[in-house]
């Protein structure tokens, strides 16, 4: 992006946290011959962890660190992807973490998630309903500005607003110049997790942008009321608006509705509740040679699968592994003073699949 808009590059806050651009791979479907699909590899964004929330962080953190601030404050469930990637980034660079987090059903992934989170040196603080986030936000605030006289950068749930969606519109440019490059064509189709909405929305953006015709398949794993066409019209809006004023030659895109294609009947039960389709994904996603979770990215592949299997259906198709394949320890031996004492009973909860 900021090759395509170079009064970005000298203006806009940004910090280097991934290693880009991430790998575009080939891939046989299987028990499918002659089927094949790409696969955008944002599971190696970063040796200090993968996935999507990265590209988000290297705006949000650059916005931290130009305002001076000297810590932030995020938003979560105990189990979140957002919230370990932010506690890790910010050991790196010397910020601090203020984790404000709720409660979510449990997973396999959760306890070695918010271990990482405690070892990453984050202040855990337990807010078990949504609703009480506001006013917890508040008291953390005040706390922090007596402490060390300035207020905490606020970062939504997922990252997810017009500074965090930025790191996916440079995305978008990241894939035009691979399909220059040669690496792929330009897919119809690109199906991604719908969560907190700013990676699509900022995806959807970034491809305007870039010129190029690929629709996004977001697949919605949250409830309505989270990710829906008027977030990601807002997002949109004030993502480009937050875009011009560093570089008013950045074009004044209006919203596109056309980009999306929003899939509602993947999520089943609820937010990190498995389904069965999304399981069989995630079995399909290791003969893809991909680690994937039953969350976020197994439904997404779920999607994809289902249009697969339709034998009139002949796009090209580009799958982007939002999800995370860096190896973390295991959460047993962590020092439990490191996390506010009532998340401790997550350390021992049952797995459950997905």
């Amino acid at each position: 992006m900021f090759e395509y808009y170079p009064g970005l590059g000298g203006s806009l806050p940004w910090v280097s946290l991934t290693k880009l651009p991430t790998p575009i791979t080939r891939r046989g479907w299987p028990g499918r011959p002659g089927q094949r699909i790409w696969i955008k590899r944002d599971d190696l964004s970063s040796p200090l962890y993968g996935g999507n929330k990265m590209r988000k962080l290297e705006f949000l953190l650059g916005r931290a660190l130009a305002e001076n601030r000297k810590a932030v404050m995020i938003f979560g469930v105990v189990g979140s992807n957002h919230v370990l990637a932010t506690a890790r980034c910010c050991r790196k660079l010397g910020l601090d973490c203020i984790a404000i987090l709720s409660r979510q059903p449990a997973t396999s992934y959760l306890a070695a998630n918010l271990a990482a989170v405690a070892r990453s040196g984050a202040r855990t603080c337990d807010y078990p309903r949504i609703g009480e986030q506001a006013m917890a936000a508040v008291t953390e605030l005040r706390r922090e500005k007596k402490r060390t006289g300035i207020y905490p950068l606020l970062i939504p749930a997922g990252g997810s607003n017009a500074t965090g969606a930025t790191g996916f519109v440079s995305a978008a440019f990241e894939l035009r110049r691979q399909i220059e490059q040669g690496l792929l064509a330009e897919p119809d189709f690109i199906y991604m997790a719908m969560g907190t909405t700013g990676s699509v929305a900022g995806l959807g953006l970034g491809l305007a942008a870039a010129g190029l015709d690929s629709r996004v398949i977001a697949v919605r794993v949250v409830d309505g009321s989270i990710a829906n066409p008027r977030v990601l019209e807002s997002l949109w809006r004030r993502t480009v608006m937050r875009l011009r004023k560093y570089d008013d030659n950045f074009p004044d895109l209006p919203f596109d509705p056309g980009r999306f294609e929003i899939r509602q009947q993947y999520l089943g039960a609820g937010y990190a509740r498995g389904t069965p389709e999304g399981r069989i994904a995630v079995a399909i996603g290791r003969k893809l040679g991909l680690k994937l979770e039953g969350t976020y990215t197994g439904k997404t592949l779920a999607a994809m699968n289902d249009d697969l299997a339709d034998p009139a259906f002949a796009a090209k198709v580009l799958f982007w592994n939002t999800a995370n394949s860096r190896a973390l320890a295991p959460a047993n031996g962590l020092d439990l003073s490191l996390l506010d004492p009532a998340l401790q009973k997550y350390l021992s909860v049952k797995k459950k699949p997905g």
